[in-house]
């Protein structure tokens, strides 16, 4: 027998067959067409089977005179018909099997019987006998490709198979159509390759690698039509070619800060989160003259337009970026969404009661007609939960993972830099209120469904400079002083300190983000980089001529650049008077470097004695931030008093969580189950009797104080709402889980939960010594209480009645706290307070 050796891969065959069949894994021909659908394949047995599919309404049929006979091949020459037939019908015969190739190879005429007669349809159609009688006729077209060769060698020996297996593999396939479905899988994808050369991510396909050359050598003009100077003999079409296959970086603006102050001031527009006003006639105005902020029809229509979920999934999301008018589209029936009077409502309430917390908006230029919708629709959705109505609550609740995608859309936009500085801006605001939207509503699902727009959020201001400023463009008198009109100056001024204060925003937001979710912050507190907003009074300047009065006196118009503090950094000094949202800052700073150190080195790890100051003493990076509290209440003691209880809140909150390891409470709560709920509660009166505990209560305490002494106009943050109910945790399982009374009266020293202390008397005792429960003698009396009870202990007095350890006096505490977390305001904390109920019932089980 002839060996047949393959001239690419020098493979041998012993059957013509195979050899063929091997050949053409390397050349990707498909030399077998079907006659009904025009599929081509590479192998006479897939034709085969394809072609069953075709037949198989006919194969139940009665068998017509004829039909084994096999349809005359139309593109085969008429000379060469009868003898390739002939040659090639023992070949098929042979194929089928020896019982039934006999009665073809005899052409006997006999009738058979009814199993050979459902054999042979089957097997031996038109369609069969030709794609069997196509497998030998010789092969015409040029062996192409070889270049490709080695990257196409035969799955596990797929063509090797012998032909007793090749018709075992055959008949174990009861499904046509599933044979198929395998050939389609398992094509290779040098086959629709090997066509164009690559793949064209450009979309053109008539310029692959290969293909391509051919096209472009048709076009490419002689080198002596070519220029020679700066690189001229090279050809226009190669660059193009190289743009078309390599993918380019988008035409962005890099990063943000670098040009942040100038493209923001320069900017042709009122207000940083306005868009250009939208010149339209058509459509009625629908102005409402009550109307603070200008809401009006047409501005409904617009946030309709684009965010009603009738529309489907963001198909007008362009519109944001054009300002195209909301008229342009033809009427529709929108009466699910909320008319203008109560997107007028929401927004007036939006700015009474939760702008005042991040005044990051210039009210005097702001225009809800042409501010950007995703800006304005959060805005107003916030507006809606203050307002409370059964109605508008649905509305939030129902739109709200519709609102996620679209702010998630945005966002993405900026990460890769391809919208403006203006529009960067406009959709980190929309992000924000989101995420401050998602606390509002107090579904634990919509927290969750937010973490990683919380993370996506961060990352990307990071990513583009706004936490260091220093590393970007300097902001200095000049950038003001070069505009001669004092309007625009004022304007351009006002959009610098929205930006500022949004700045601000985002690391107040990942500050109590991260305490919530108990994760480490995204900002590296090291890298941080401020500038401090300026006073208020001047930002809410109604005009300039009342902005440059102002300016003119006392008010600075540029704050400051801070660094965030550290063992080697102290505490800013601020310009006096010091705002509310100002000492936010500064506090904001303090706590993400003392979350950071926390999940670092305790989350998912506690130990004893409990109190996180004792393992941030022993880290190179943490050991400083005991001495921070001490200079905050140095620097800023009797400004904490002064100010918005929501500042003295943080501060309190910092120093008791450096006293009090959270995560146990939280398992001494019940939130991981009642397993670790039993040793929380062991822990616990292991660290009760510290002085670190002793502490931690007294701060514990006046956070209650802080929040039940604020005015009606002070507006509560989240992050006071969630220290509160943290403050319940600490001081109720402490007084639940003292040993006995008299641990507590040890001494003879009683102190007042809520009297004032001099805590710059008190320093830093129970934050970096004496964290072991003192057994010998007890400390020399002090001037201040605090300071005595820290070291020594005694009796707790709280409103005058003295508390005594045990489940009475938890759950009293307990249930305090709960009705003050009722009365907090806007934040739905529902689900905290009915912790501390539940608590106060289960208490007397676990005692």
């Amino acid at each position: 027998m002839v060996l047949r050796k393959c001239t690419i891969c020098d493979r041998r065959f012993k059957k013509t067959e195979h050899f063929k069949r091997h050949e053409r894994s390397h050349t990707k021909e498909k030399p077998y067409e079907c006659n009904v659908c025009h599929k081509r394949f590479s192998r006479s047995d897939v034709l085969s089977r394809h072609a069953r599919g075709h037949n198989q309404p006919a194969a139940n049929a009665a068998v017509r005179p004829g039909a084994g006979l096999p349809a005359t091949p139309t593109n085969q020459a008429p000379a060469d018909r009868s003898s390739t037939m002939t040659a090639d019908t023992q070949n098929y015969v042979l194929g089928i099997g020896a019982e039934s190739a006999r009665p073809l190879q005899h052409g006997s005429s006999a009738p058979h019987n009814s199993a050979f007669s459902a054999a042979l349809d089957q097997q031996s159609t038109s369609l069969d006998f030709l794609a069997n009688v196509s497998a030998h006729q010789p092969r015409t077209e040029p062996i192409a490709n070889q270049v490709m060769a080695s990257e196409h060698q035969e799955y596990l020996g797929w063509n090797d198979v012998p032909v007793p297996d090749q018709q075992c593999y055959r008949g174990t396939m009861l499904d046509p159509l599933h044979n198929d479905i395998l050939q389609f899988w398992l094509e290779p994808q040098g086959d629709s390759i090997s066509q164009q050369g690559s793949i064209d991510l450009g979309g053109n396909s008539n310029l692959g690698m290969l293909g391509g050359a051919v096209a472009s050598s048709e076009s490419r003009p002689s080198i002596g039509s070519m220029s020679l100077s700066s690189g001229g003999s090279i050809p226009i079409e190669r660059f193009a070619r190289v743009q078309r296959y390599w993918l380019a970086p988008s035409n962005n603006t890099g990063r943000l800060m670098n040009s942040l102050w100038h493209d923001i001031a320069y900017s042709e527009e009122d207000n940083v989160f306005a868009l250009r006003p939208t010149h339209s006639s058509s459509g009625p105005s629908g102005y409402m003259q009550g109307s603070r902020y200008g809401v009006d029809e047409e501005c409904r229509q617009r946030l309709y337009t684009i965010f009603s979920q009738s529309r489907g999934q963001f198909q007008m999301r362009s519109s944001e970026s054009t300002a195209v008018s909301p008229f342009t589209q033809p009427p529709r029936n929108n009466s699910n969404f909320p008319p203008a009077e109560i997107l007028d409502m929401a927004l007036d309430l939006f700015f009474r009661d939760f702008h005042p917390l991040v005044p990051f908006i210039h009210v005097p230029t702001f225009s809800a007609k042409d501010a950007r919708p995703s800006l304005l629709y959060a805005m107003c959705l916030i507006g809606m939960v203050l307002l409370g109505t059964k109605g508008t609550l649905n509305f939030v609740v129902n739109n709200f993972s519709s609102m996620l995608e679209s702010v998630t859309a945005d966002l993405s936009k900026c990460s890769v830099g391809v919208e403006g500085s203006l529009s960067t801006v406009s959709t980190f605001a929309a992000a924000f209120l989101f995420l401050n939207l998602a606390a509002m509503t107090g579904e634990k699902e919509h927290l969750v469904k937010c973490q990683m727009l919380y993370v996506n959020l961060i990352s990307i201001a990071q990513r583009h400079g706004l936490f260091a400023a220093r590393e970007g463009q300097v902001l200095g008198a000049n950038l003001f002083d070069a505009i001669p009109n004092t309007e625009t100056r004022w304007k351009a001024w006002s959009k610098v300190e929205s930006v500022k204060r949004l700045i601000t925003g985002l690391l107040l937001l990942d500050s109590w983000y991260s305490s919530f979710m108990s994760t480490s912050p995204i900002i590296v507190p090291d890298s941080v980089q401020m500038i401090l907003p300026c006073e208020e009074a001047l930002f809410r300047a109604t005009s300039s001529t009342r902005w440059m009065q102002l300016s003119d006196s006392d008010k600075v118009r540029l704050m400051p650049t801070i660094l965030m503090p550290s063992e080697n950094v102290d505490v800013p000094t601020l310009h006096s008077p010091v705002d509310d949202f100002c000492m936010y800052a500064v506090l904001a700073m303090v706590q993400s470097r003392l979350s950071e150190a926390y999940y670092r080195l305790l989350s998912n790890r506690a130990s004893y004695p409990f109190a996180p100051c004792n393992t941030y003493a022993m880290d190179g990076r943490a050991r400083c931030l005991p001495s921070l509290q001490l200079q905050l209440t140095s620097k800023y003691g009797d400004v904490l008093d002064r100010l918005n209880p929501n500042a003295a809140v943080m501060w309190h909150n910092m120093c008791m969580t450096l006293t009090a390891d959270t995560q146990i409470f939280d398992m001494a709560a019940g939130r991981s189950g009642p397993g670790p709920a039993r040793k929380a509660l062991d822990d616990i009166a292991a660290w009760s009797q510290t002085p670190a505990a002793r502490r931690a209560c007294l701060h514990a305490a006046h956070i209650y104080r802080a929040m039940t002494n604020r005015r009606a106009s002070d507006h509560t943050m989240f992050h006071s709402v969630f220290s509160l109910f943290y403050a319940a945790l600490v001081l109720g399982l402490y007084v639940f889980m003292v040993p006995n009374p008299s641990e507590m009266q040890r001494g003879g020293n009683s102190i007042e939960l809520f009297d004032d202390i001099d805590w710059q008397k008190v320093g830093t005792e129970g934050f970096t010594s004496f964290m072991e429960p003192r057994k010998g003698q007890p400390f020399p009396p002090s001037e201040e209480p605090a300071l005595e009870f820290i070291k020594n202990g005694g009796t707790v007095y709280l409103r005058g009645v003295p508390i005594q350890g045990g489940y009475q006096a938890a759950r009293r505490i307990l249930l305090d706290y709960a009705g003050l977390l009722k009365d907090t305001g806007k934040w739905s904390v529902r689900k905290f307070s009915y912790v501390l109920h539940i608590m106060s019932d289960v208490l007397m089980d676990v005692e």
